[in-house]
């Protein structure tokens, strides 16, 4: 026969409950390292959380944060859900008042694009951010764990780390005896850029059977002028769609003044997602099976 709650009992009930609650988020909370070395006085587990940057809003939502997620930057336009979402402005130059707002209790930025002052803005005013700063594939499976630990997503991170290393794994099993393609990564036309040591795209090339023929310049993004492209002389382009190009037709008139190139002659000229490639997120594997599938058709995906 049950007993009737009383008074007394309810408010038992309820201060347990509020215990349990308060005892939960005190287990939680702790100091930890960020990516570039700062303390960060993580209180609780995050219920608001602030994206400064689209790589990090695509792996909120890859570790299931859809709910925890406050708002994002207007370059944010992945998964669909993140369109839905309060903007606090741009990836470079967002709005501190916004954010303020939104009374997040984690914000999460970016070393590679997030400006220092921002960060030291948002700290002063007692908020918590914490930065990731990765720079290749390693990097962003570092990160993913890191915001994983902070978000108390121990367990998705892991799962989700687990199917991204399986697939690097694949690919990297399937290239180990295959001759490498001087590949040539077109950023702008005016003027024409690439990608040089260090950057998250030549890590991709590289690790996707390629070799990345601005790989050994010592600028991060250098320019190319008509000399160079042609001294390099490139067997595979990879491009990123420009703006307002429609059917590529501004790139593929460039790329006809050079018909003696490999790359031209052969007709191994290809597009690539800009924001695939360029965004430390879980989807840049997608953008190294794409590669890699480029470089070596005869691949085959693990997924």
């Amino acid at each position: 026969m049950c007993k009737r709650l009383t008074n007394k009992n309810i408010l038992t009930l309820f201060l347990t409950i509020f215990l349990l609650i308060v005892c939960a988020g005190l287990s939680f909370a702790r100091t930890v390292t960020d990516e570039i070395g700062r303390s960060v006085n993580v209180t609780s587990v995050p219920q608001r959380i602030v994206s400064l940057a689209p790589g990090i809003t695509e792996t909120l939502f890859a570790l299931n944060l859809d709910n925890e997620i406050a708002g994002v930057t207007t370059f944010c336009n992945w998964p669909t859900g993140a369109l839905a979402k309060p903007k606090i402005g741009g990836f470079a130059n967002p709005s501190i008042e916004k954010i303020v707002s939104m009374k997040p209790d984690l914000i999460i930025a970016t070393a590679d694009g997030n400006r220092k002052d921002t960060v030291q803005q948002l700290e002063r005013l007692g908020l918590t951010v914490y930065v990731i700063n990765p720079s290749n594939t390693k990097g962003v499976l570092k990160s993913i764990i890191h915001i994983g630990e902070i978000t108390n997503r121990k367990k998705d991170a892991r799962e989700l780390i687990e199917k991204l290393q399986n697939r690097l794994d694949n690919v990297a099993k399937q290239l180990s005896k295959k001759k490498r393609p001087r590949v040539f990564f077109q950023l702008g036309m005016e003027p024409v850029l690439s990608a040089g040591r260090g950057t998250l795209i030549d890590e991709v090339i590289e690790t996707a059977g390629g070799i990345n023929v601005a790989g050994l310049d010592l600028a991060k993004y250098p320019h190319y002028s008509a000399e160079g492209i042609i001294k390099a002389s490139p067997e595979i382009i990879v491009f990123a769609p420009m703006v307002n190009d429609e059917g590529f037709v501004a790139v593929k008139n460039f790329w006809q003044k050079f018909g003696e190139m490999p790359a031209v002659k052969n007709g191994r000229i290809y597009p690539i997602d800009a924001d695939l490639i360029n965004r430390a997120s879980p989807r840049i594997f997608d953008a190294l099976e794409m590669m890699a599938k480029i470089f070596h058709p005869e691949i085959k995906y693990s997924r």
